[in-house]
């Protein structure tokens, strides 16, 4: 029964970190300006993981201190907005 619900539970397409001083990174890489995400049908889970002593934004997806928020797309589709974590300020999620 535990490796059925291990196989079963939703799991997140990707994961965002925020690291102590507020740098973002997705599987050890900077969080990029645009980041590609690939869909699992209406159920495509974004997770934030927020280390951070402070509150972060990033387009759709924001988490408090210390924070960690699962999201879930129902549509692919491109998602975009104000980032808190970038120097152009803007970010982009694709969900293919």
């Amino acid at each position: 029964m535990a490796s059925l619900t291990y196989w079963t539970w939703p799991r997140p397409a990707v994961v965002i970190t925020i690291a102590p001083g507020g740098v973002a990174t997705v599987d050890g890489v900077a969080l990029p300006e645009t980041l590609f995400v690939k869909a699992r049908g209406r159920s495509t889970m974004v997770r934030v993981v927020n280390g951070d002593t402070i509150r972060h934004q990033m387009a759709l997806f924001g988490a408090d201190a210390g924070e960690t928020k699962d999201y879930t797309i129902a549509y692919p589709g491109t998602y975009g907005g104000v980032c808190s974590t970038h120097s152009s300020g803007n970010l982009t999620y694709v969900v293919q």
